[in-house]
This record gives C-alpha cells, sequence and structure tokens, in this order.
C-alpha cells in the first residue's frame, strides 16, 4: 500500500502539467518565499539524495570493471630494471664462477603474456560485466523512482493539506455570517442565548479544525524540505493545481495490465538481469574444470662491471730462463700486454640481448574441490535469482490486481460521497431558510453545518482516493501517467 500511495502521490506530476498549473522555481510569492514546481522539487532531491548518488557511483564502477575486462583480451606487457651491488664472495654473472670482488650490474627485460583459452571464462566475464552495467541501471531507475515518488508523495500532502485548510475557512466563513446574524438577533431578543452560544461554539470548532489543518499543512512542508534537503528555515511554497477526475464508466482488463506492467516495470528488468549475471557466474565457474593454455615473450639484456675488454695490444720479447747445458745461452718467448676496461654500457646491452618465447598449458587436477564447489554455489545462486523474478512477477501482478480493486471501490466511494454531500448540501440550505424564517433552531442549523462539512471532506478524499487509483493503473499499464 505504500508503493501504491507513492505512485499515486507521482501521478500529480503529469496532473499539474497537463492542468496548466505552472510553479516557476525561480519565482516568489508576495512574501518573498520561494515558489517551487514539483519537478524542480523531484531535481532537486535526485541531485543531493545520497542513494541517488550512490547508484550513479555504482554504474560508473561497472562500466569501470566492463572495460578492464575487455582488456583481459590482449597480451599484457611488463618492462623491468634492477640494479644490483653484489659484494664479498659471489657469482660473476659472465664467467659463472665464483669470485670474491665487488660487482655492480644491471639488469633489463619485457615479457609479454596472453591467454589463448581458459574455457571461455573472459568471453563470459565480459558479458556478466555487460549485464552488471545494465543491471546497475536498473537498480539506478529503482531508486531514482522511489526518491521521486517520495517527493512527490510530501508534495501530495501538501496540495491535500492546502486544499482542507480552504475548505475549513470556507466553512467558517459560513459559520461566521450565521454567528454575526444570530448576534444581532440576539441582542434584538429574537433567538434566545443558547443559539447564540451553540453558534459560538460552531465557530470556536472550526477555528480548532482550522489551526489542525495549519499544522497538518506545516508538516507536510517540513518533510518536503527534509526530502529535498533544504535547511529547516528556508521557506518554500507550492500552488494548488486543478484535477479532472475521470470518467465514470471508465473500464480496465486486468490481464492486459499485468501483462504491460510485467514489460515496463524496472523491478522486473532488475530481476531478469540479477538471472543473467547468476547464469553467466555458472557458467565462468565452470571454466575452472578446463585446461587454461597461455603464450609468452621475453627479451632481456644485463650489463655488469665484471665484464672488460682490451685494448693497446703491445707485443714483447722477455727471458724466461737459461739453458742447462749452456748457462751463458739464455731462453727467450714471445708475450702480448695490452690494457683493460669496463665494457661500455650500450655495448653490453647489444651484445647480451636475449629472446625466449612458448607456451604454458595449466591443467587443473586436484585443486581441493574448489571448481566444482564454486559451480554448485552458482548453480544455487541461480536458483535464488529465479525465484526472485516470480517473487517479483507475483508482486506486480498483486499491486495490479489491488490498485484495479481500489479503482472500483474507490469509485463507488466517490459516486456515494457525490450524492452525500448533493443530500448535505440540499438539507443545509433547507435547515438554513427554516432557520431565517424561524422553524427551525440554531442547534438544527449547527448540526446540518456540520453534516455538509463532513460531506465536503469526504467527497474531496474520494476524488483524489479516485483520482489516485486511475492513475496508478494507468501508470502500471503505460509505464507513464496519462489522464
Amino acid at each position: 500500500m505504500v508503493l501504491m500511495r507513492r505512485l499515486f502521490a507521482f501521478t500529480l506530476i503529469v496532473l499539474i502539467s497537463k492542468t496548466g498549473v505552472v510553479l516557476a522555481q525561480n519565482n516568489t510569492d508576495n512574501a518573498g518565499t520561494k515558489a517551487w514546481t514539483l519537478e524542480a522539487c523531484i531535481e532537486r532531491a535526485l541531485q543531493k539524495n545520497l542513494n541517488v548518488i550512490d547508484q550513479e557511483i555504482g554504474i560508473l564502477r561497472a562500466e569501470n570493471a566492463l572495460n578492464q575486462d575487455r582488456l583481459d583480451r590482449y597480451p599484457t606487457l611488463n618492462a623491468s630494471a634492477s640494479h644490483n651491488y653484489n659484494f664479498g664472495r659471489t657469482i660473476d654473472p659472465f664467467t659463472n664462477q665464483f669470485v670474491n670482488q665487488s660487482i655492480q650490474s644491471n639488469n633489463f627485460s619485457l615479457t609479454s603474456g596472453v591467454t589463448i583459452y581458459n574455457g571461455k571464462r573472459i568471453a563470459n566475464t565480459i558479458a556478466r560485466s555487460e549485464n552488471e552495467v545494465q543491471r546497475s541501471r536498473f537498480q539506478s531507475d529503482v531508486t531514482r523512482n522511489s526518491i521521486g515518488l517520495s517527493v512527490a508523495d510530501a508534495f501530495l500532502q501538501i496540495i491535500f493539506a492546502k486544499q482542507q485548510l480552504q475548505n475549513f475557512e470556507e466553512i467558517n466563513k459560513a459559520t461566521k455570517t450565521q454567528l454575526e446574524q444570530a448576534k444581532s438577533r440576539y441582542e434584538a431578543g429574537v433567538v434566545n442565548q443558547r443559539q447564540y452560544i451553540n453558534l459560538k461554539a460552531q465557530d470556536a470548532r472550526d477555528m480548532m479544525n482550522i489551526q489542525s489543518a495549519k499544522g497538518s499543512l506545516e508538516l507536510a512542508y517540513v518533510r518536503l524540505k527534509q526530502l529535498l534537503l533544504l535547511e529547516p528555515n528556508e521557506n518554500i511554497e507550492i500552488e494548488l493545481p486543478e484535477v479532472g477526475v475521470p470518467a465514470l464508466d471508465k473500464e480496465w482488463i486486468v490481464a492486459a495490465v499485468v501483462q504491460n506492467a510485467m514489460e515496463l516495470m524496472p523491478d522486473m528488468k532488475l530481476a531478469e538481469s540479477q538471472k543473467r549475471s547468476a547464469d553467466l557466474t555458472q557458467e565462468i565457474s565452470k571454466s575452472g574444470l578446463y585446461p587454461r593454455l597461455t603464450a609468452f615473450a621475453n627479451v632481456n639484456t644485463l650489463y655488469s662491471e665484471s665484464r672488460v675488454e682490451r685494448f693497446n695490444e703491445q707485443s714483447f720479447t722477455q727471458q724466461i730462463g737459461y739453458i742447462a747445458s749452456n748457462p751463458n745461452e739464455s731462453v727467450v718467448s714471445d708475450f702480448t700486454r695490452y690494457d683493460t676496461r669496463v665494457t661500455a654500457f650500450g655495448q653490453q646491452l647489444k651484445d647480451n640481448f636475449g629472446q625466449a618465447a612458448g607456451l604454458s598449458v595449466s591443467v587443473p587436477v586436484f585443486n581441493n574441490n574448489q571448481a566444482r564447489a564454486a559451480i554448485e554455489d552458482a548453480k544455487l545462486a541461480s536458483l535464488q535469482a529465479t525465484n526472485n523474478i516470480e517473487r517479483t512477477r507475483q508482486s506486480i501482478q498483486s499491486s495490479v490486481v489491488q490498485a484495479y480493486t481500489d479503482f472500483l471501490n474507490a469509485r463507488s466511494n466517490y459516486l456515494a460521497a457525490l450524492e452525500n454531500q448533493k443530500a448535505q448540501k440540499e438539507n443545509y440550505d433547507f435547515v438554513l431558510k427554516s432557520s431565517e424564517a424561524g422553524v427551525a433552531t440554531v442547534a438544527d442549523m449547527v448540526l446540518a453545518l456540520n453534516d455538509y462539512n463532513v460531506a465536503k471532506n469526504d467527497l474531496l478524499r474520494a476524488e483524489y482516493q479516485y483520482i489516485y487509483a486511475d492513475v496508478i493503473l494507468s501508470f502500471y499499464n503505460t509505464g507513464s501517467i496519462e489522464l
């Protein structure tokens, strides 16, 4: 019933726009109070409400996840570089021998990898992310509708309180007229004091009703300001629109309205998108049972202080000994002498450049039953999503049937209230004339006036309920508000 009440409030958006009532947000009344249209109220609430903002952020996060999942189709490329300082006993990276010296070195590499096959995990993940973007948007629509309906409901309460206050004020005008006449007649001795006091009591009762209506109106404004996140001391004002009553011979086909509601309501689309995400999660979990094939490539090079090069070569002969049989004859040998230096950085990078490429296959054999447990959990989640679709379907169908029942009852109540108001008006006019002619007492007139006032309030309430029921059915039938 809360949803139905909110939907009724939402109908006033269109009712206001179609009856030609214009409320300019930037206009002010004579007291300087800011006047708000219902559209401006809803726009303000949607801009400031944190739940709506959270939903918008959720959409952006879903889109970001989708972009990331799409990029998983492409190869990865990572670069690395390191600077090393080894001292003491260490391994020479060029001779692969232990040396006992300090060596500074650098390593550089580029590594790339791409998944060739992984049981369609990437494709299904992308499909699920695309669906999650849509699901986030449906969720945002549901949230925005909820906020908009709450604002419209508060707006409706202000309109109803305004009309009720206006009705009580009109009633009091009639009471005061009768009170002034009774006072003159009392002072002239035509009526007794009791009749005069009865009218004074009626005037006091009217003032109490007026004050109560003012309090209700003030509370309605407070609620609207809270929804708009306005300051408590900020004054706002709206205008009362003229609302047309639906035709009394209007009929609805419930089955057709239910079918249209199933196709149009964002709640239904949200439930269906949740089911699709659950099904895709199940397909993703199945990929854990399949092998994974990846390709990789790597290029690398390095630089080290331990690599030296020779330069400035010099040849010379040097005595190395004597002949044993002839000590005076020396033995000489040819030698080569050269200088050394650390090979240039760029040359080392060029000389040490290496490449590698290959394929890697990972076959799941036993992983503590994690893959099958994930599959079973995804199946159960899918069953829950299926139940949620049926639950949403039943809820929408129940709401439409309830709305149709409310429509029939509201029309009957409206017709009865209309006849009652006419009868009470005729009775009041008759008693009033009789009182003026001295036939009826003031007490009879006060009683007739009260009955007439109650009938007017009942008709006002029944009229809004009838409009409400009709527009609710129109909302389910078309997804929009139509008169």
